[in-house]
């Protein structure tokens, strides 16, 4: 953890730059993305802390149009050898689930948007909560998304999920707990009942005055 935590206006800011930079590749990028792997480690954040979507190498393979999974070059497929290779980077994207990725992604070959969504809404959490799924699991055995839905089970009250750090900023409780709904939303086990990621950018935009 770093040893200046972040604030929440910064958490804010990061929020939204992803969720504009997501809703970019979903709805005006060529060919309509999906990113596929995001998670912590595929966001590299600048001076400004401003974010930025990283190792895209599998995610542009995995299009919702229904064309042959390959990335974008002048190189044109000359033998079957070539196909079946990228085939197995497409599956890369779905084979073994991570603790970021959607629960219906292993079970599906087609690549969603949705997928993305719900891994921004673990992300979105993470922020929140100042908590890691990945240490929650080795400590708890529950992803973030589990230990929410128990927190929210056992009525227990946002300042015992937020960031302990936030809680000198609950003057901005009530947008905090905005942001916590739509990552609610974003996670929602339906892949149907998850917004899709504009959707989200104009919901973040709309409901914080930071960032």
């Amino acid at each position: 953890k770093s040893e200046n935590p972040l604030v929440w206006e910064v958490r804010v800011g990061i929020a939204k730059g992803l969720a504009k930079g997501l809703a970019y590749l979903h709805g005006f990028s060529p060919r309509k993305y999906v990113h596929g792997d995001l998670k912590p480690t595929n966001i590299l954040l600048g001076e400004m802390m401003e974010p930025y979507i990283s190792d895209f190498g599998l995610g542009r393979l995995a299009n919702i149009a229904g064309e042959s999974p390959g990335l974008q070059s002048n190189r044109v497929p000359t033998d079957n050898r070539q196909q079946q290779s990228s085939e197995s980077a497409a599956n890369l994207i779905v084979s073994p689930r991570s603790l970021y990725q959607a629960p219906e992604a292993p079970k599906l070959l087609k690549p969603s948007q949705k997928w993305d969504v719900y891994s921004y809404g673990v992300i979105l959490l993470e922020l929140i909560t100042g908590r890691s799924t990945e240490v929650l699991m080795s400590t708890s055995e529950m992803d973030i998304v589990s230990w929410v839905q128990l927190c929210m089970d056992e009525k227990k009250p946002f300042s015992d999920v937020v960031d302990p750090v936030l809680l000198r900023q609950m003057q901005m409780e009530e947008e905090m707990i905005g942001v916590f709904k739509i990552a609610l939303q974003c996670v929602n086990s339906n892949p149907e009942r998850r917004p899709s990621m504009r959707n989200v950018a104009d919901l973040l935009d709309r409901l914080t005055c930071t960032g």
